[in-house]
């Protein structure tokens, strides 16, 4: 009895403890989200904290390219080249937030651009920094062509082929943002309900990025490799402007007369500091004396020198009343290869292996990739 009165007194105080762990967190949390922004009021309006509801609609293309060039038996220039994306698609989706936080979900509608795709995300922004993790997948047919030879060689060789399963394309995004300007700049007010740019102005930004992606076939194609997983950590510096198109002075939050109209460009290089890829694909042993082949699932890596990348966007609000409505088109590209790798030795192609033949069959292996994600979208907020 004295036993389990113990564990019982041993589990309650385990639960109060919690409790106390997750109600420290909330007020930590409220006291982000209710902080008072030391800004000049001539330029920007900020809004105490109130729940918001948006509708969202996209256009939106995302995909990967992985382009593989090489030498067969070190004369013979071949190539090879595999894509998992798809063509341009609508999606709608919700996005429900309190302050400078949100959290957001879309769905597809209408023709689908592929087999299988979700999207998700979550932020947490305010007038000095702010940060983002998104998260998409993608399940499609992907698309593998190697060329071998020059066209007119009696040996020439191009061969389209398509998966007979579906591939898996995933991607992680943790994006972080600092304004240095943010006194009388206002970055999030074309893309969150809180604030209101109420003259031209702009700031010096600094932004991070890391990312995470993996295409993977699962089965054996023409294509050199089957398979890629990729890592990023981007670090970038670029300014962005709030051009004030339109503004009238907040009354009170029942005011239906349009208060304003803003326009933002933002422009930020970055470069890839950490860029490592790896690829998975099928060795190929052939032995011709008794007619059999042998394949082994081959794993090689690669960390690759700094690379530089795009991140870019721009955006138009309206604010109307307790309405806000904001579009955007954001571009994307971040780049992947083997040359100059840090480690060259490391990687090491899928090579077939011919019985009686002593060199490899592939040689100056160099592989090139591209991520690219292109989004157009539109919110129709409305502040409660």
């Amino acid at each position: 009895m004295t036993k389990k009165f113990s564990i019982v007194i041993f589990l309650f105080a385990a639960i109060s403890v919690q409790s106390q762990s997750v109600s420290e967190l909330i007020d930590l949390g409220k006291g982000y989200i209710h902080k008072t922004e030391n800004i000049d009021t001539n330029y920007v309006y900020q809004f105490p904290p109130r729940f918001s509801f948006a509708l969202t609609s996209k256009l939106q293309m995302v995909g990967f390219f992985a382009y593989s060039d090489f030498k067969m038996f070190d004369v013979i220039p071949a190539s090879s080249v595999s894509y998992l994306g798809e063509s341009l698609y609508k999606k709608v989706g919700f996005e429900v937030g309190y302050g400078g936080t949100s959290f957001g979900y879309d769905v597809e509608i209408g023709r689908h651009s592929a087999e299988k795709r979700r999207a998700l995300s979550f932020g947490m922004q305010n007038l000095r920094w702010g940060g983002r993790i998104s998260y998409f997948g993608i399940k499609n047919y992907i698309i593998s062509d190697v060329t071998v030879g020059e066209p007119g060689d009696e040996y020439y060789i191009e061969e389209l082929e398509k998966s007979t399963g579906l591939g898996n394309l995933r991607n992680l995004s943790l994006d972080g943002y600092w304004v240095f300007n943010h006194r009388r700049f206002a970055y999030t007010a074309t893309n969150v309900m809180n604030v209101v740019q109420k003259h031209t102005s702009g700031s010096v930004m600094l932004t991070s990025r890391f990312m995470w992606s993996d295409l993977d076939t699962k089965e054996d194609m023409t294509g050199l490799f089957e398979s890629y997983s990729a890592i990023q950590f981007a670090i970038g510096g670029g300014y962005s402007a709030n051009i004030v198109l339109w503004n009238r002075d907040e009354v009170n939050n029942d005011d239906r007369t349009v208060r304003n109209l803003t326009f933002n460009i933002t422009v930020i290089p970055v470069l890839s500091l950490v860029n490592y890829m790896e690829t998975r694909a099928y060795a190929l042993d052939i032995n011709f004396a008794d007619s059999t082949e042998t394949q082994t699932l081959k794993k090689s890596d690669v960390w690759c020198y700094p690379s530089p990348n795009i991140m870019g966007s721009t955006a138009l609000s309206l604010t109307w009343g307790r309405f806000y409505f904001t579009t955007q088109l954001v571009v994307n590209m971040f780049y992947f290869t083997s040359s100059n790798a840090v480690n060259k030795g490391k990687f090491d192609a899928p090579n077939i292996h011919i019985e009686g033949y002593d060199g490899d069959v592939i040689t100056d292996l160099q592989i090139y990739g591209i991520l690219y994600n292109w989004t157009l979208s539109g919110k129709l907020f409305y502040r409660f």
